[in-house]
């Protein structure tokens, strides 16, 4: 995936090393808010953990309207996918679920962030 993900970011007029590293911030966000939901969960804060989950799909829904289909190829798609798979699994969160669930949201972002640190390695 990330030696197919370089050659699409340095077809890109913009610098491929600021973008990647762009995304990983989102991805840094990204796992603080699923840790900062995670800790308020386990805190009994349903406050801090509505705000943190609505942040974070802020952040996935900024990052799957930003996907350029049309040079990301399966890339993108497959994106996509991972993301609005993402959105609906925060969207039915359930309280006896949650520390589930968030465990696997922060696997999944965490995986994600590794590879766009590879990219941006590689640019």
């Amino acid at each position: 995936m990330a030696s197919y993900t370089s050659a699409v970011l340095r077809q890109n007029d913009a610098s491929s090393v600021e973008f990647s590293d762009l995304i990983v911030r989102c991805y840094d966000a990204l796992i603080r808010d699923f840790q900062d939901a995670k800790r308020a969960h386990s805190e009994g804060n349903e406050d801090v953990l509505l705000d943190r989950i609505r942040h974070a799909q802020d952040i996935i829904t900024e990052l799957l309207v930003g996907l350029d289909y049309e040079r990301g190829g399966d890339i993108a798609v497959n994106l996509g996918r991972i993301y609005n798979y993402m959105l609906r699994e925060l969207v039915a969160i359930r309280d006896s679920h949650a520390q589930e669930t968030l465990g696997g949201m922060l696997s999944i972002a965490g995986e994600l962030r590794e590879a766009w640190v590879q990219v941006a390695c590689a640019g």
